[in-house]
């Protein structure tokens, strides 16, 4: 519990005793059972007496009481009342434990703070003591499961990577679907990579490109979802997929106190499914049966040359356990120093971190130094002034991830044959493997170089000054600027036969900056002690730039490889340059009338350099309402409702996130015979404008016994106007422009409950999200379907969900002759892939999500579970038509489920017979059968923490001491045919690193 710093007149004693009464003085320190920090301005009384005091600065209190006074009673606001037995002790010390649930719990929101009862929009917020403990790296994976209405999908689980958060659903199809992040009221800068819906990079090597990874996540005091328009529109442009504030730290009055943080754990490959290549002895069998198969004999030495001799002496020769050659147990550690302190005019915060996880595959890390401070001054009672400063600097360190290349460690582990040995006969690293294209990843690993460096500084200062009351003008301004470097080197010892070009080096060096000015005038009053009132007005800036250099240069010097040793022709170099501005004006007006009835607008009006001329501004507004029905005076003999309200808001956000330069004609650098020149890149649109998106919300608050509380909220929002990318015929020398066409919808239910289930010596807090989002392309301007823009087997179908799987129809096994059977147009079954349906076959965004979380205290120990589910979503493994392929990849490894294959006649079987060098496509692309059903239950987190005694730390001058272990990932219940079955939003990760559990040993000391 944060230390409130006040002081209360100590109160006199209110009755008498009688006089010949003889009486005694206890003393004693109350503390708080969260953080065992004292809490001053406890009531401390006599039970069935007027006697009372209250305890000072520290906590502590004395207080004279008759010899045969039996109980005290502790009570403070916010915090469970407490009843203590004297039994003759003269030294009482207690701990109280915060009320389960406060309807004046504060809340960070859009451009100021709030309290339960006074909001009006859907948020919804995450603390602090659900970020702590967890071991991440960043703290948007803390997220997810706990919030109703908010999905984080993983990508990929490399250390330090980015996850794909999504507020009520996809919303655009070729703009933005990311939310907006503001960081200390200053809207963060976006880096590629961040959002993109494929999880690839733009413009670097590495598989991270995360940028929310450069905070501290234990420097955040709270995370804020900002979910309908109500309490997002403020943000216009940039809200339209739902807002995340991030509230770091501040510095409180009072002595100096310091935190030491470390931690130290293991992590390893998640593989809940025993998914795994087959044993040598069951390959070796497969493909026996495959060349039989094919009409000839796997025992005939006459087949060496043609790959079908498969001797069973195969099974006598070294054998390789690639995966295990491949993989590792990573290591994660951590370290983190953090001071907070200050006086009643200065108050700071400030913490240095260190973060180094080493991947599951060689070849993997990430390393962050970080450090941050914050702080406040008030210059006079008129006047305050702060600035929140970040810096951090990371490191990622790659190997060809994120797709099926023979250097991915994931799936070249799965392909090369087992008598393939590791190592060559000089002991090095064995790179005749003709099966994985003479690549072995270890050697990749050892000797290529592939890493991004970043340095990341976000800075913001702010000015605060209050000339009358309730009058504040305050002016906020930052720099988030980004730079980085990248280095991929191919080495001549990690190709089986180099030549001079394939030695070859690739660099990058990109610099961002975003610069942001936002100024605020904010009235507050209460007139007649009935009408609450808040007037905002507002006007905010923000200039982006971007400056990238590439070079390739093949044939370096490899006792030198850097770019100037190489001494090809085909050294190649580029640059980007580019950048965007928004102007903003904004208003907020709140009223509410004597605490029942509230009423909040808002109005954004945006301009954007990325439109044209007479298009570029767009107004953005929103209404909300909101009835507290627990202040009427029909509601007070129901006094076991301590909240319930009603609330109901409309707005329209927009949505500019494309190109910088689509609305005009720009022109690409071309070479012709030699010579270079310019061409146009695409046709100008100078009426390309703002996709809006419309919101409605209606939702119920509750709060009752002081034990349960919870909120329902119903929504649809809008699509329209989308930015997307017109097909035009190729006479015009063009085959799209980017447009306003289009319109799709979301829909949905959101339930979020929390429950005190045990107080008392034994505490047990649960929590509990359910929510339901259906996503449905209503238009598209003329088109039935449009295909995705990144894969052929994604469409956008009118009338459909969002995504929509465009598949085969592939239809099992024939009993009779163990061939692929395929589903016709005419719904008959064929053998002949040629004639096969294709359909929508399903989607891959869940029916139902959420999650569950429990919290069990007793005494110093607490037990905190987290776990997450989806529900009816499908995923695309088509990895596996490489590793289940009937004999198609022939010479490589299978996956163990392609065992059950068919053999004999009438047999019911999972997969087609194997045939040699197979041509009947039964494991071709695009068909359902690699599409599986994606439901997961998935335990998160799991810590379990042990706070020592503070009677003991007190010997030793320090506050609180906690020891904890976290384990993350724990377990995911699912029947996905893969590793783990989150696969990115759409469903078809490929080749992707997979999720790994991690289990962390920690210590945190306060002192």
């Amino acid at each position: 519990m944060k230390k409130i710093v006040f002081f209360f007149s100590i109160l006199l004693f209110m009755g008498t005793l009688a006089l010949n009464a003889q009486t005694r003085v206890i003393t004693g320190k109350v503390t708080s059972a969260e953080d065992s920090e004292p809490i001053p301005g406890v009531s401390i009384s006599v039970l069935g007496t007027t006697l009372g005091t209250v305890s000072n600065i520290d906590g502590e209190f004395s207080l004279q009481v008759p010899e045969d006074a039996q109980t005290l009673v502790f009570s403070f606001v916010g915090m469970t009342r407490k009843e203590v037995a004297v039994e003759g002790r003269s030294v009482i010390n207690v701990q109280l434990e915060s009320e389960m649930i406060g309807v004046e719990e504060v809340m960070v929101v859009a451009y100021g703070t709030t309290s339960r009862e006074a909001k009006t929009g859907s948020v919804t917020q995450v603390t602090a003591e659900q970020i702590a403990d967890v071991p991440v790296s960043s703290f948007d994976k803390v997220l997810s499961g706990k919030l109703a209405g908010v999905t984080v999908t993983a990508t990929s689980g490399q250390p330090g990577a980015a996850s794909q958060i999504r507020i009520r659903g996809t919303s655009s199809i070729n703009a933005g679907n990311e939310p907006l992040y503001v960081i200390d009221g200053v809207p963060a800068m976006a880096l590629p990579g961040d959002s993109d819906r494929d999880g690839s990079q733009d413009y670097f090597f590495t598989n991270t490109m995360n940028a929310l990874s450069t905070l501290n996540p234990n420097d955040i005091e709270s995370v804020t979802v900002l979910k309908d328009a109500a309490a997002a529109s403020i943000y216009g442009s940039r809200a339209a997929n739902g807002v995340i504030l991030v509230t770091t730290k501040s510095g409180q009055a009072g002595k100096t106190k310091f935190s030491v943080r470390a931690k130290y754990g293991i992590s390893q490959l998640a593989n809940d499914n025993n998914y795994g290549t087959m044993s040598p002895k069951q390959l070796l069998t497969y493909f026996r049966d495959g060349v039989r198969n094919a009409g000839d004999d796997p025992d005939n030495p006459a087949n060496a040359n043609d790959s079908k001799y498969y001797p069973m002496e195969l099974l006598s020769r070294p054998l390789t356990n690639w995966m295990d050659a491949f993989t590792r147990l990573g290591q994660t550690q951590e370290y983190e120093l953090s001071a907070n302190g200050g006086s009643e005019k200065t108050k700071y915060f400030t913490s240095g971190s260190y973060h180094s996880s080493e991947g599951v595959f060689h070849g993997i890390s990430f390393e962050k130094m970080q450090f941050r401070t914050n702080v406040d001054h008030a210059i006079n009672d008129k006047l305050t002034i702060g600035t929140r400063v970040n810096a951090a600097y990371t490191e990622s360190n790659d190997v060809s991830m994120q797709s099926l290349y023979f250097a991915n460690p994931l799936f070249a582990g799965m392909l090369i044959l087992p008598w393939t040995p590791l190592y060559d006969e000089n002991g090095k690293y064995n790179l005749n493997i003709p099966e994985n294209a003479y690549t072995n990843p270890r050697a990749t690993a050892a000797y290529d170089d592939q890493w991004e460096k970043q340095y990341r500084f976000l800075g913001t200062g702010f000015l605060e000054w209050e000339p009358v009351k309730g009058l504040k003008i305050k002016t906020t301004n930052s720099a988030d600027l980004t730079s980085a470097e990248g280095r991929r080197y191919w080495s001549e010892d990690g190709a089986y036969e180099p030549a001079p070009e394939d030695v070859a080096l690739q660099t990058t060096t990109s610099l961002y900056r975003q610069l942001t000015t936002s100024n605020t005038v904010n009235y507050s009053n209460v007139f007649d002690d009935v009408h609450n009132l808040r007037v905002l007005a507002g006007q905010e800036a923000t200039v982006y730039d971007f400056w990238y250099y590439y070079t390739w240069a093949p044939g370096v010097d490899p006792d030198m490889p850097y770019l100037n040793t190489a001494t090809s022709d085909d050294d190649d170099a580029d640059y980007d340059n580019t950048s965007w501005t928004l102007l903003s004006y904004f208003g907020i007006l709140d009223y509410n009338y004597n605490g029942k009835y509230y009423l909040q607008a808002s109005f954004r009006a945006d301009g954007s350099s990325r439109f044209g001329a007479d298009t570029k501004w767009g107004n953005f507004y929103s209404v909300g309402a909101s009835w507290n029905i627990h202040e009427e005076s029909f509601m007070d003999n129901l006094t076991w409702i301590d909240l319930l309200k009603l609330r109901a808001s409309y707005g329209i956000n927009g949505n500019n996130e494309i190109g910088d330069y689509d609305q005009f004609g720009v022109y690409g650098s071309r070479q012709y015979n030699g010579v270079s020149g310019l061409g146009p890149d695409n046709l100008a649109n100078p009426k390309l404008s703002w996709e809006l998106n419309t919101s409605y919300n209606i939702g119920l608050d509750f709060n009752i016994f002081r034990r349960l509380s919870g909120n329902i909220d119903v929504y649809k929002r809008v699509t329209s106007d989308m930015l997307l990318d017109k097909p035009l015929s190729r006479t015009t020398g063009f085959t799209s422009i980017t447009t306003n066409i289009g319109e799709l919808s979301n829909r949905g239910i959101e339930l979020q409950l929390e429950g005190n289930i045990l107080s008392g010596p034994v505490k047990w807090d649960l929590s509990f999200n359910i929510a339901r989002n259906i996503s449905e392309v209503t238009d598209l301007a003329g088109n039935d379907q449009i295909e995705s823009d990144y894969s052929s087997r994604l469409f956008y179908v009118v009338g459909e969900r969002l995504f929509t799987y465009y598949l085969y129809d592939y239809e099992g096994v024939d009993p009779v002759d163990g061939n692929a059977l395929w589903r016709t147009e005419d719904g008959q079954l064929t053998s002949d892939y040629g004639k096969a349906r294709r359909y929508f076959a399903g989607s891959p965004e869940p029916d139902w999500y959420g999650g569950l979380s429990s919290m069990v205290t007793w005494k110093g120990l607490a037990l905190n579970v987290a776990v997450e589910y989806k529900i009816g979503n499908e995923v695309l493994i088509e990895e596996n038509r490489y590793l289940t392929s009937d004999g198609y990849n022939w010479d490589s490894n299978q996956v163990s489920t392609a065992l059950n294959y068919w053999t004999t006649m009438g047999e019911v079987a999972d997969n087609p017979k194997p045939i040699f060098n197979n041509s009947t496509n039964s494991s071709g692309f695009r068909n359902t059968r690699w599409m599986q059903r994606g439901d997961y239950l998935r335990l998160k987190d799991v810590t379990l923490s042990y706070t020592i005694p503070q009677k003991y730390t007190d010997k030793l001058n320090l506050g609180a001491v906690k020891v904890y272990g976290s384990g993350y990932n724990v377990y995911t219940f699912h029947d996905v045919d893969y590793w783990d079955p989150e696969r990115g939003v759409d469903g078809m990760g490929f080749g992707i690193y997979p999720m790994t559990k991690t289990f962390v040993f920690g210590l945190d000391v306060m002192f």
